[in-house]
């Protein structure tokens, strides 16, 4: 059997991972010097939107470690299992450096590491698709080198509503630190070959909205949305594309992205047509 591998920042529930054959590895967060959280599945994180709204700026993430991913293969491989692991991309987190080093531990050939490039319903969207490969009868190595290809084909667009949380973070990329929440205006943010890009600026929440959803493709049929503490947006960019015939999910950012991401913080997913 092919048992799939991912961190916690998939954002899947307990019912789904079952469903999936896939093992979930928590990322862990902490408030200023006590012990690490471990993220859990999306509908087990308690109330982590306080946690972050009360100390925005001691808030800290680790990535999956080395032991961890060690230990996981480990035990799947002594079950007499195949692996494929899929990260957060690598521009993000050291997640997939470790994974990769721990499955190069290993002996055989039983082990393919993915660095998705992507990270929530990006990441999410690639498990499903490597589990109906799979599925069909495809075997490790086939699969491991489909992903690879369909993982330039996943677009992630998002925008916040303010910019400290990812300055903070280290993460912003080429995005211009000069973008702010002043006067209204949100940054149009993108995920590109695993980094975060800037490519427009919009004033207000309708307009934030419209943007949103220009960026997906009329051959998107199947779009996540995904919100940290941006319900009434949420659910009008689902209301819109359901009502044109699409399908569109409502999930939730959990914490480790949270923190970086911030309060009504509001991301789309799909996979682009070949």
């Amino acid at each position: 059997m092919i048992v799939l591998v991912t961190d916690s920042t998939a954002y899947i529930s307990a019912a789904e991972a079952a469903a999936l054959g896939v093992m979930v590895l928590p990322m862990t967060y902490s408030v200023d010097a006590q012990a690490p959280v471990n993220e859990r599945y999306v509908d087990d994180n308690g109330d982590f939107e306080r946690l972050i709204r009360e100390n925005p700026t001691t808030l800290r993430t680790s990535q999956v470690s080395f032991v961890r991913f060690q230990s996981a293969f480990e035990e799947l491989r002594a079950a007499g299992h195949q692996i494929l692991c899929m990260t957060i991309s690598s521009r993000l987190s050291g997640t997939y450096g470790n994974a990769f080093n721990a499955a190069r531990e290993l002996p055989g050939d039983g082990i393919r590491v993915v660095d998705s490039l992507s990270t929530g319903g990006g990441l999410t969207l690639l498990l499903r698709e490597a589990r109906r490969m799979i599925a069909s009868g495809m075997n490790l190595a086939d699969t491991a080198e489909a992903i690879n290809a369909m993982r330039h084909r996943v677009q992630i667009t998002f925008s916040v509503d303010d910019m400290e949380p990812l300055r903070r973070s280290g993460r912003l990329g080429s995005v211009k630190l000069s973008v702010s929440t002043i006067l209204n205006i949100r940054p149009m943010l993108r995920c590109v070959n695993g980094s975060i890009q800037s490519y427009a600026v919009v004033r207000g929440q309708n307009e934030q909205l419209r943007a949103l959803i220009k960026a997906v493709p009329p051959e998107a049929t199947n779009v996540i949305i995904q919100h940290f503490a941006a319900e009434e947006r949420a659910e009008k960019l689902a209301a819109y594309f359901r009502e044109r015939g699409r399908k569109a999910e409502i999930r939730h950012i959990g914490p480790v992205l949270g923190i970086h991401l911030g309060a009504g913080s509001i991301a789309l997913a799909w996979i682009d047509p070949e």
